[in-house]
């Protein structure tokens, strides 16, 4: 049995997926922190975290609740506003900023200490929207790291949308 999980779900239901939020809503199937995730370890095949992770004050927690209750293969799908998008400033309950290299960040060994380990970026994809934008998604096509070392606060970006893979 497949079991997929769409955490801090809101109203948002989907087709196949179980719905978790923190408050009682159209989208929940259960309430509850999704720092704790009621389901047995190395269980779920895929999540959703579809505008929730700027809102987590500790991330790498999180990262470490996931890799905890996926199994080997599972797919974590994390969108997220770009640090320069007005839609990651203008909601105050944002506590994170995320840049298309953040989530590249618990791949490293280096630091598996305290994330856990096997994660994989599998994809990663930055939006932009606007003809005007369409400038710096093209210096972004060029150098992702140059784009937002120099570029992006000219050329702004929407959303983030990373697929990540659990290797255990």
């Amino acid at each position: 049995m497949e079991i997929c999980l769409n955490l801090g779900c809101g109203n948002k239901r989907l087709k196949n997926y179980l719905g978790m939020d923190r408050f009682p809503c159209g989208g929940a199937d259960f309430i509850g922190d999704i720092m704790y995730i009621p389901v047995k370890t190395s269980t779920v095949s895929k999540i959703l975290l579809d505008n929730v992770i700027e809102h987590i004050f500790d991330i790498p927690a999180l990262m470490r609740e996931l890799y905890r209750i996926c199994r080997n293969n599972a797919i974590i799908t994390i969108r997220t506003p770009h640090f320069t998008s007005l839609s990651s400033w203008i909601d105050p309950t944002h506590i994170h900023h995320l840049s298309y290299f953040s989530i590249e960040h618990f791949t490293k060994k280096h630091v598996s200490h305290y994330t856990g380990k096997g994660f994989e970026i599998v994809d990663r994809k930055l939006s932009f929207g606007g003809l005007w934008n369409l400038v710096g998604k093209l210096i972004f096509m060029i150098s992702p790291k140059e784009y937002e070392k120099r570029w992006c606060f000219i050329f702004r970006a929407g959303t983030l949308t990373f697929k990540i893979k659990i290797k255990k």
